[in-house]
């Protein structure tokens, strides 16, 4: 069996950072796209609270989840959370220092657009991170990091909305029947419906967000417009990051080979690079995307606000229409994040094999699908309202989706050949034609039940603030508002606009 219950600690920097074989290319890419967080977010003790994120202890209680070390016999699911925290730090410090060695005379760079915003402690940075990995050799790897900060989420919300609204819920079921090959029971067929609160939330929430960094970030960057950053996000900020290294004059032919790498948002954004450069200056650059977000629908048409306008979108810097056979996305064939969109190239499932076990990563990531099918998409990503699907879903997620897990398989040949070739093996994603025939795509549908909801919720809070006041500010100075006199009506209207503007508009 893979996983062995003996304290041994899996060594990251053995895995990095060699570029010869596909294999090694893939590990390193692993290794760094782990490394560029600041602490690796979705394995991070929470003191504070006194459990782990997404309910981590419960599941080291219940003897589900890996921690690198194996952990000993006895140990709470509490400090096993608290010691597996502790080998994430010491993964980091030893990829810190093998990065920073003499005898690695590689370099590793830590970029951040605005410059100033990057602290390892916060997750309150809004802007982009890249790390470019400089082999002895010249040759080097660009790696975008995933979300992590506050802005990182509120920007993937443009690309990740109107998939989470209108397919994600089928995506969840095809999963269990077709890929598990199992029948929707009773219990799941009962849950979908009731999801009004959640999905307007995630409406309201989306129009907010996504409009919150925009000035604050253009008034940092040079070169970058509010107006850009509001249209299309980060990707004018990862444009000018990417020019940067690679400016539009350079000599093609003389550069050394370069590779670009990117986790969840981040491999989104590694795949987007590549589409963009293939299109802008005509040359292919061999890509690992690890458990990215897909990019042929949200590419055509952004989830920004509803009915997003024409040019909301990239197609004048990527063409999602055709197959991108240099960008290869490793994924887990059950991780939802890594099934939001389709990705561009070649796709390798990596952890299959561990499906229909006992083993760590089988029957235990079924038995949290299980809670998660028949729910809506936002009752699975909004917690607002209940707390249970949602908990459910994070908990695939620490199965499918973390950096960490990517790279414990990795160290394993029963899940990556020299080849690079995953235990799920690889297949090219078929290609959404541009009339999109079958409706695979999501369309940014309208939802009038919101729209109701938003116009009582409008008309309501106009009553208090505008309304009422006006009424106040009528009875208050006994300025009759039904008052006949022609002569003195216009007057007597007029100061009541006055007064009433004076109560409700805020000082200073």
């Amino acid at each position: 069996m893979f996983w062995r219950r003996r304290l041994v600690e899996y060594n990251m920097t053995k895995g990095c950072c060699s570029m010869g074989t596909e294999r090694e290319r893939i590990r390193t890419a692993a290794a760094l796209n782990f490394h560029i967080y600041p602490h690796v977010y979705d394995d991070v003790f929470d003191e504070d609270k006194n459990e782990a994120m997404w309910d981590r202890q419960k599941i080291f209680d219940d003897n589900q989840g890996h921690d690198g070390t194996l952990a000993d016999i006895g140990e709470t699911g509490v400090e096993r959370a608290k010691n597996h925290e502790k080998y994430m730090v010491r993964q980091q410090e030893r990829m810190e220092a093998f990065l920073l060695s003499d005898v690695n005379t590689a370099s590793w760079d830590p970029r951040h657009t605005p410059e100033d915003r990057f602290n390892a402690g916060s997750q309150d940075a809004t802007g982009v991170a890249m790390g470019v990995y400089t082999a002895t050799n010249g040759e080097k790897m660009l790696v975008f990091r995933g979300s992590y900060s506050n802005g990182d989420f509120d920007n993937i919300l443009k690309w990740m909305k109107d998939w989470i609204l209108e397919k994600m819920e089928q995506t969840v079921k095809d999963s269990w029947t077709e890929y598990l090959g199992k029948e929707l029971t009773a219990e799941q067929k009962a849950r979908s419906g009731g999801d009004l609160q959640s999905r307007c939330a995630l409406r309201a929430g989306t129009t907010l967000f996504t409009q919150m960094h925009n000035g604050d970030l253009a008034n940092s960057i040079s070169g970058v417009s509010k107006e850009d950053i509001k249209k299309w996000g980060y990707w004018p900020i990862t444009k000018k990051m990417v020019r940067e290294l690679l400016p539009a004059d350079r000599d093609l032919a003389s550069e050394p080979n370069i590779y670009l790498s990117g986790h969840s948002q981040g491999g989104a954004r590694s795949s987007l690079v590549s589409m963009w450069l293939e299109k802008a200056d005509g040359k292919k650059y061999k890509t690992y995307s690890i458990s990215p977000i897909g990019v042929q629908c949200f590419s055509r048409r952004l989830s920004f606000l509803p009915g997003s306008s024409d040019g909301q979108n990239y197609l004048a810097d990527v063409d999602p229409y055709v197959s991108h056979d240099q960008i290869t996305s490793i994924l887990h064939p059950l991780d939802y994040y890594a099934l939001t969109d389709y990705q561009p190239g070649k796709v390798c499932h990596l952890g299959s094999s561990l499906l229909g076990t006992s083993q760590k990563g089988g029957a235990d990531l079924e038995y949290y699908i299980d809670k998660t099918v028949g729910y809506t998409g936002p009752e699975l990503m909004v917690d607002m309202f209940q707390t249970e699907p949602s908990k459910a879903f994070g908990m695939t997620r620490y199965w499918t989706h973390s950096i960490t897990l990517t790279n414990i398989l990795m160290s394993n040949l029963t899940f990556l050949d020299e080849d690079g070739v995953t235990d799920g093996g690889c297949y090219m994603e078929d290609i959404v034609p541009i009339d999109d025939p079958n409706s695979k795509c999501p369309k940014g549908k309208s939802d009038a039940s919101c729209n109701a909801l938003f116009l009582g919720v409008g008309v309501a809070i106009f009553t208090v603030i505008v309304v009422i006041p006006s009424i106040l500010v009528c009875f208050c100075t006994h300025t009759c508002c039904f008052k006949k006199d022609p002569e003195t009506s216009a007057t007597k209207f007029e100061e009541f606009r006055t007064r009433a503007r004076t109560v409700i508009q805020p000082k200073g």
